[in-house]
């Protein structure tokens, strides 16, 4: 049976101030009963692989 995805597009309304809520979510999640994937913007995606770490939130980039 497939797991199921919840995935979220962050678009162009997250801000790098927002990790930090990205982080928190990150660190309570430890074994989340779904795939986890996120979507920032590119300018973000860099930042946003160091606050999830070692996470099961798996990150997805944008064209926008």
């Amino acid at each position: 049976m497939r797991r199921k995805l919840a995935a979220g597009n962050w678009k162009m309304n997250g801000t790098g101030a927002s990790l930090s809520e990205i982080r928190a979510l990150a660190e309570a999640w430890s074994a989340p009963a779904c795939d986890i994937l996120i979507c920032p913007p590119a300018t973000l995606l860099a930042r946003m692989a160091e606050a999830v770490g070692g996470a099961p939130i798996h990150l997805g980039g944008q064209d926008c």
